[in-house]
């Protein structure tokens, strides 16, 4: 899909076209930024020329754009982050020129090869001084999740785009280019890896993570992060999990009750997130419910759909048939007290 102007001239290209065609109005550029990427204030030197290009790719929870432009400003304002429903983690990899940006009472300088990370939803302000190039990704993001979490630690730094920096921003040019070529799972996949790739930089660039005490919200959300990469792991365990993060099972239960939960019910509650996600998406082929079950864990398909309608009171049946079923995606059944503790057959 792309959006034309009033001469029938490409003004933006989704993922998989050949090429964005070049864009130089920019009112029109900033109109169509804010309806189909993000609600930005945008602003250029009305007495020079403007043109840019730019490539999207939408998916669930997130966005993702490469974009080329003359100079200009792209600004949050508080009364437009009043208006967010969600908390956005933004990441901008600095291809070419020089950018600012502002948030805060920080100013961070964006040299070609480095990257930065901050919270979206906070009033902020991006100034392109040359001609740019960037790649941009945008994702809503929950307290606890280790996006918003490393948006808090390097806040008003730049990074080399090195290490897995360097590799998670190869893996989104890619999905911007692939669009909806790329499944659905394999899309989840993808950020979740990007996003401990991210991690990994910035606790190199600290001088190792080994070297750094971690609090318990920070192991929490470690944890978490690596539940969500390997919930397809049909040998994922607290013992695993707590292996990989090198702590002992005990300190991983206590990070845990923090969120008045057991490692074993988080797998599970992610498990069927995961699965009520999948089911829920409108484009592409809609995935066998016995097949989906299995590959995230729960080896008895009745058993999966009695715990799936427990939780959002619907079966996955009625999940992947009703045209509503994206709705119900974002306002989940809430239950009383937390998800059910026993994993059953299902976790490890």
């Amino acid at each position: 899909m792309s959006w034309m102007n009033a001469t029938g001239q490409q003004v933006l290209s989704h993922a998989g076209d050949a090429a964005a065609a070049e864009i130089t109005h920019p009112g029109l550029w900033s109109s169509q930024v804010r309806q189909r990427f993000f609600p930005l204030d945008l602003a250029v030197d009305q007495d020079a020329p403007f043109a840019a290009r730019v490539r999207m790719a939408a998916y669930p929870q997130c966005r993702m754009a490469q974009i080329e432009a003359t100079p200009h400003v792209a600004s949050m304002s508080r009364a437009g982050c009043g208006d967010l429903r969600q908390r956005y983690v933004k990441i901008i990899w600095e291809l070419d020129g020089v950018g600012w940006l502002e948030q805060a009472d920080r100013e961070v300088q964006l040299l070609p090869g480095h990257f930065a990370i901050y919270e979206a939803s906070r009033p902020y302000s991006i100034r392109m001084e040359a001609q740019s190039a960037f790649v941009v990704l945008l994702c809503e993001v929950a307290p606890q999740d280790l996006l918003l979490s490393l948006a808090q630690r390097v806040a008003g730094r730049s990074l080399p785009t090195a290490g897995g920096a360097a590799v998670a921003l190869a893996a989104v040019q890619e999905m911007v280019a692939q669009g909806e070529a790329i499944d659905i799972r394999s899309r989840f996949t993808v950020l979740e890896f990007v996003a401990t790739l991210l991690a990994q930089q910035i606790n190199a660039s600290e001088g190792g993570s080994t070297r750094r005490k971690r609090s318990q919200d920070e192991l929490l959300r470690e944890a978490l992060q690596y539940i969500k990469c390997h919930m397809d792991d049909s040998d994922l365990s607290p013992g695993r999990i707590a292996s990989a993060l090198n702590v002992c099972r005990r300190t991983l239960y206590h990070a845990f009750s923090s969120i008045d939960e057991t490692p074993q019910a988080t797998v599970q509650r992610l498990r069927l997130e995961r699965c009520r996600e999948v089911l829920a998406e409108k484009r592409g082929e809609k995935p066998n419910i016995t097949d989906l079950a299995l590959q995230y864990g729960f080896s008895d398909p009745a058993y999966f759909a009695r715990l799936f309608r427990r939780r959002f009171g619907i079966t996955p049946s009625q999940c992947r048939e009703d045209e509503d079923a994206a709705d119900a995606n974002a306002h989940p059944m809430l239950l009383e007290g937390p998800p059910p503790a026993g994993n059953g057959r299902d976790s490890h």
